[in-house]
């Protein structure tokens, strides 16, 4: 990439060189061309003279003060780019001056060929260079570091994972007991529930003491959330199932044992 700056500002200096050979006169074309805007714009200015070196220069609805000995309008623009601007073209006019001779002299030909003075000469190929003799200069010795190498990459401040997972950050855990945010279960104020029951968050999560609140008991009563049901077994091969068989009683069968039954008859 060197190699290529090197050889385009070579040519860029010899180009530039014979561009100003081109100019019509000493000036840059540049300057030139703001110099003919500005005087078109002079056109349009009322002066008033001190009778000395200072103008009042009335252009539209704003009011300008220039004086030519010093180079300087209030509009600024004289001064920036060192070209006359409209109120100072009008002022130089009315004093008979050439506004091309307060052109600053950053513009002038002589000037410009000083950028350029330097040429940049022409190098051989960098196989054909002459070896240097002086000390080859060596990156320093790699030094491992303490610790297990990272795998990783650092990464800068802001960059996200490239991972098919959505990220998490900014999201606001929520409570699975209570259902408020800003906590989890495992710091709920109102403590993890029991196992085999539900919480629902509510104004009060105790049922009131009374009469009403008391399970119903009977034969009738259903099970509820904090009571264990336990399933009735199953009958075995070895039950006798319905009511209890007399000794001489006849079966749909006929007497005695059901064909193909394993159990007895008492």
């Amino acid at each position: 990439m060197l190699e290529e700056i090197r050889v385009k500002m070579m040519k860029r200096i010899g180009q530039m060189r014979e561009f100003c050979n081109t100019w019509i006169c000493d000036i840059s074309p540049m300057a030139m061309k703001v110099l003919q805007d500005n005087t078109a714009k002079s056109m349009k200015c009322s002066i008033e003279w001190n009778s000395d070196t200072g103008y009042e220069v009335l252009h539209g609805p704003y009011r300008h003060v220039v004086d030519i000995q010093r180079q300087i309008c209030s509009c600024r623009a004289w001064m920036l780019k060192g070209i006359p601007c409209p109120h100072a073209i009008a002022a130089l006019h009315h004093r008979k001056l050439d506004p091309i001779n307060y052109i600053s002299h950053w513009y002038n030909r002589e000037t410009y060929m000083k950028t350029y003075n330097y040429f940049i000469q022409p190098v051989m190929n960098l196989k054909m260079w002459p070896e240097s003799q002086n000390i080859s200069v060596i990156p320093p010795p790699v030094r491992k570091m303490p610790g297990r190498p990272s795998k990783k990459r650092k990464k800068e401040q802001g960059e996200t994972s490239k991972t098919g997972k959505l990220s998490k950050r900014g999201i606001e855990m929520s409570c699975n007991t209570c259902h408020n945010k800003g906590h989890n279960k495992r710091k709920c104020p109102l403590g993890a529930p029991a196992s085999g029951t539900s919480f629902t968050a509510g104004p009060s999560s105790r049922p009131a003491a009374g009469p009403s609140s008391r399970p119903p008991s009977g034969p009738a009563a259903a099970p509820t959330s904090t009571q264990t049901v336990v399933p009735a077994a199953a009958p075995t091969s070895t039950q006798i199932v319905g009511p209890r068989a007399t000794p001489n009683a006849p079966t749909e069968r006929g007497r005695g044992r059901p064909k193909g039954s394993t159990e007895k008859v008492i």
